[in-house]
């Protein structure tokens, strides 16, 4: 439960999972951890009874960082990865900063959409009836492509949960006391600290491509080896 006196407090850091692997072990647990340190984090729990869930698109946008938890089931969710494509838009921007955890998944797995991992995006894109179909899927590829290209920590089998958890706080109190420190020396009289000047450069950058949008769904679909 969200105390009421932070409802209307924008979040500092967001939390991207999926449920079905996550919900109940280490995703409310990372953000119990986060809260304890005092940190205002946000998942989709912190919605309140009868808000609309695109508001957590919002949430995203009004976050200084993003925690990006990538597991097996993570491309069976819609839902997760038109965030983490939103999270792009925002970190494109720079006006976000995203850590991209990899849950008992190994780095390549992302990044070449091997096995399950990639057959899932393919699927959950082609379902019947499924809409925004066109070139949603390159989004969702490009999405994870940005994060398998930046520095990733990694929670493997044997990975303590509560100093996995403990490492991911510290590294983003870091963060935000660096950016406190900077936004002190450097007081900006308009927008925000960090704001692209031409933000849309960075926005249109996981839907625009040089090659037409069927030649790149086509080469995705080489990529998988799927009929």
């Amino acid at each position: 439960m969200v105390a009421s006196s932070s409802l209307n407090v924008k979040p500092q850091v967001f939390i991207n999972f999926r449920g079905a692997d996550l919900r109940s072990t280490f995703a409310p647990y990372l953000h119990g951890v986060l809260r304890r340190n005092g940190i205002n984090a946000f998942i989709d729990d912190d919605l309140r009874p009868g808000e609309d869930l695109t508001n957590l698109f919002e949430r995203i946008g009004e976050s200084t960082v993003a925690v990006a938890i990538i597991s097996s089931k993570y491309t069976e969710s819609d839902w997760c990865l038109d965030e983490l494509v939103k999270i792009k838009e925002c970190v494109d921007r720079r006006t976000l900063w995203v850590i991209p955890i990899f849950y008992k998944l190994p780095t390549s797995i992302v990044k070449n959409l091997e096995g399950s991992f990639g057959l899932q995006l393919w699927e959950l894109w082609r379902k019947e009836n499924h809409c925004n179909r066109d070139d949603r899927i390159l989004k969702w590829d490009a999405a994870l492509q940005d994060v398998s290209s930046k520095k990733a920590l990694r929670f493997l089998e044997n990975s303590n949960e509560v100093a996995f958890a403990d490492k991911i706080a510290k590294h983003i109190q870091n963060y935000l006391d660096e950016g406190k420190q900077l936004r002190e020396e450097n007081p900006r009289p308009h927008g925000k600290g960090g704001d692209n000047p031409n933000p849309e450069e960075g926005s249109n950058m996981a839907s625009s491509s040089i090659k037409p949008v069927q030649q790149c769904l086509k080469q995705l679909e080489e990529k998988l080896d799927v009929d």
